[in-house]
């Protein structure tokens, strides 16, 4: 059985490196708090290699730059199990960029285990091993930790070895490696765990319900809020509510008392940053441009309807076929946003385009040419115009 070191000072990071160096690769896992801050407060870092267990105490060791050593050489495989959050907590404090993916969560979906599989259910499929659930709520961050927190802490590392293998097999059996590969550079290259405040607004939910002159208040407020959230370290609730945005894009106040009675927002948010919101408003205000903001997301016409239901079954059947989860492949809203005229989606790049997204890009041709196929129906239930607000 491996060795578990507990890791307290730069100096002892160096046994850890050269046992990855020889493995080849190493396990990682974290754990971080994210309550009260925007950016995840990294409390420790689970790392498993070929001859040891290692667990490094990230709030005692201000310069982690040893272990960015690991993390960027491509020798070393990198293994984790739903990597995001760890990748999102690890960036602040690692400056170097991780290569060499691999995600055992990703790499169980295309072997048919189904989309996002935990852990622990992956862990008691393959081996039969119950892994214990007594330490969720932990508060990472105290000191001392007790043992069996160490322990809890390190299982999460302690089979990612053995399931990659088990997976990899699994994968070469299927033809799927490249399947694979192609989805672990995807999640390095795009950093999908990374907000940049000029995309925030992408994220805020309700927008495209806005008549269109008020979506625009809508983007400056989302993009204004991430700015604030990120100096301030505070999570963006916290700045200013996502129901708080919407209620002032819609009413769009002129004045501190105007805004004071709006009902999503409190005396204290008025105090704070009143006069910085009124003035997000006005500047959007003079540089809207009256275009939908959430263009990929307007209520669809009755002929596109169909065509979503049409791809959706082409969808349904490529994932029997290939026994993989359907969400893998695309989303409905995947779907809705194609039909929109959105080309730049996964389901028609890589290896999602040979499975599934040429038939899809057939469907769209033969309902843009009614020779191909039926004609569009005429849509009875045309969207509300610019001055509605959508239901």
């Amino acid at each position: 059985m491996s060795k578990l070191a507990l890791i307290t000072n730069r100096a002892d990071l160096a046994g850890c490196i050269q046992s990855a160096r020889e493995s080849g690769w190493v396990g990682v896992d974290t754990e971080f708090l994210r309550v009260k801050t925007y950016y995840p407060l990294l409390c420790l870092i689970q790392l498993r290699t070929g001859s040891g267990e290692y667990c490094v105490d990230a709030l005692a060791i201000p310069n982690l730059s040893p272990l960015a050593e690991v993390f960027s050489d491509a020798s070393i495989t990198k293994v984790f199990h739903s990597c995001r959050q760890d990748l999102e907590a690890l960036d602040r404090r690692l400056d170097e960029p991780l290569v060499n993916l691999y995600d055992t969560q990703v790499a169980a979906a295309i072997c048919g285990y189904g989309d996002q599989v935990g852990y622990a259910a992956m862990v008691e499929t393959v081996f039969g091993t119950v892994l214990p659930k007594t330490h969720t709520r932990t508060d990472w961050s105290a000191r001392p930790l007790s043992r069996t927190q160490f322990g809890y802490a390190m299982d999460d590392v302690r089979y990612l070895g053995p399931l990659r293998d088990f997976l990899d097999r699994k994968l070469s059996g299927l033809g799927r490696r490249e399947w694979m590969k192609e989805e672990c550079r995807k999640i390095v290259g795009e950093q999908a765990y990374l907000v940049e405040p000029g995309q925030a607004w992408k994220r805020l939910k309700g927008g495209e319900r806005l008549p269109v002159k008020s979506q625009a208040t809508a983007r400056s407020l989302a993009i204004w809020r991430e700015r604030v959230a990120q100096s301030r370290n505070r999570p963006r609730e916290w700045i200013l509510s996502s129901r708080a945005i919407l209620e002032i894009a819609m009413r769009q106040p002129g004045d501190l008392r105007s805004l004071a009675g709006l009902e999503n927002l409190n005396a204290g948010v008025v105090k704070r940053w009143g006069d910085q919101i009124l003035a997000t408003v006005r500047d959007a205000l003079v540089a809207d441009g009256t275009l939908p903001v959430w263009t990929d997301r307007r209520p669809l016409h009755s002929h596109e309807r169909h065509q979503v239901q049409a791809i959706m079954k082409v969808v349904r059947e490529a994932s029997k076929e290939a026994g993989i989860s359907q969400s893998l492949l695309a989303s409905r809203g995947d779907i809705e946003s194609i039909v929109r005229g959105r080309l730049d989606l996964p389901v028609l790049a890589g290896w999602r385009r040979v499975l599934v997204g040429e038939r899809i890009l057939a469907c769209l041709a033969r309902a843009a040419d009614p020779r191909q196929g039926r004609a569009p129906v005429p849509d009875r239930n045309p969207p509300p115009s610019s001055d509605q607000e959508y239901p």
